[in-house]
């Protein structure tokens, strides 16, 4: 299968904050970063390991983190009840972006969340037995992510997660896409590093993001 979730040789425009930027930035509420992404990705592992977590660490009381496990994956309705995923990296992905969405609202601790997360996507070939080892590694409860993914919940969790990537206007044509604090719904992506046609708004509250987040 060829992998066309995002391959680019450019950095996602979210940049770890060096601290002459934090001390200087103007007082702001947290920056809403909401990423897409799919379990398998390459380049969504690469921006949760090199960039995601590292800026998180330095910067977490400035941003709030939300994710959305689903990428480029197909949903569609089982007769009967239910539905059936096709997931781009196919059915292990599935069975991983199910795992994530259940980690999603299972952890409620934010920065263990999103290791745990982390932990997974570094090596989610074998998802439910990372998935348990990651929740060792981390302290946290794994049988009710287990339960969650294997039933309907991480079913209903993966499908709501598709109609919100689904939604995205213009849509995720890379993934990760990574949308800030719903500015006009301005997306980053893989492919270009900027938000749609190239060039970032400099005006109002981005300024500031800007500053916490550099753009490139």
């Amino acid at each position: 299968m060829v992998n066309t979730c995002g391959s680019c040789t450019k950095k996602i425009g979210l940049a770890v904050p060096q601290k002459s930027q934090l001390i200087t930035a103007s007082p702001i509420s947290p920056v809403q970063v909401t990423v897409f992404y799919e379990a398998l990705c390459p380049d969504s592992r690469s921006f949760f390991i090199k960039q995601l977590i590292p800026t998180f660490e330095k910067a977490s009381r400035l941003v709030d983190i939300a994710l959305v496990p689903y990428g480029k994956a197909k949903t569609e309705v089982v007769e009967g009840g239910g539905y059936s995923f096709m997931c781009q990296h196919g059915p292990i992905e599935c069975e991983a972006n199910k795992i994530h969405a259940c980690a999603v609202v299972k952890v409620r601790h934010e920065a263990t969340r999103l290791q745990f997360i982390a932990c997974m996507i570094a090596d989610n070939l074998r998802p439910t037995d990372i998935g348990q080892s990651c929740a060792e590694q981390w302290n946290i409860a794994w049988e009710p992510i287990l339960k969650c993914a294997t039933g309907s919940e991480g079913s209903d969790l993966l499908k709501r997660h598709g109609d919100a990537t689904d939604a995205l206007n213009p849509k995720a044509t890379f993934i990760p896409t990574i949308l800030l604090d719903q500015l006009s719904h301005f997306t980053l992506s893989l492919h270009s590093g900027k938000g749609e046609g190239g060039k970032v708004p400099r005006t109002g509250k981005q300024e500031d993001v800007s500053r916490i987040i550099p753009l490139s």
